[in-house]
């Protein structure tokens, strides 16, 4: 139960996988550094998940999207923006990634409204997402791994998942 008041935000993301390559936006940040992440964001209210995600790809990639089934779930728990690195509020978002293909006669184009950053999609080849600044890098290894094997819940990402773990204090053992 949250103490503060807030529950974790509903994030939807597209996997749009087409000849090899899995389709990303394209965020530069304020110093160049260039960032890739599925497209997708925030479930509004009274929306459902598929309309979320197909608002959200025509936003951000151009194009409508038919959303297939359930990839992965994984939460994003950071207290840093991803774009910058600059400090925010803590930030919970359950994510529902989705496989998704473009809608017949539909090309990747403009976003109408796009995240701050973005300066477009790319299709990068998945054999080469490593080599990639791509966000969450969990998400990387996961499409990398075994399908017969993959887990539906990649679990949490974020900085500040990352410095809790790496901060936590080992409980001393008994002698």
């Amino acid at each position: 139960m949250s103490t503060d008041g807030r529950s974790p935000r509903v994030g939807v993301k597209a996997l749009i996988v087409h000849d090899g390559k899995l389709l990303l936006n394209h965020i530069v940040t304020p110093d160049g550094h260039s960032l890739y992440g599925p497209p997708g964001g925030g479930q509004e209210h009274g929306e459902t998940q598929i309309q979320a995600l197909i608002r959200e790809c025509r936003e951000e990639i151009g194009a409508l999207v038919e959303v297939h089934q359930v990839a992965c779930v994984y939460e994003v728990m950071t207290d840093r923006r991803f774009r910058d690195g600059a400090a925010i509020p803590p930030f919970h978002q359950v994510n529902v990634a989705f496989w998704c293909g473009l809608a017949p006669g539909e090309e990747p184009g403009e976003p109408t409204s796009p995240d701050a950053g973005q300066v477009g999609c790319v299709w990068l080849p998945m054999e080469q997402l490593d080599q990639y600044d791509v966000r969450p890098a969990e998400l990387v290894q996961w499409l990398g791994s075994d399908p017969s094997a993959r887990e539906v819940r990649i679990g949490v990402t974020g900085e500040q998942r990352r410095r809790s773990a790496a901060d936590a204090v080992t409980p001393p053992t008994a002698p």
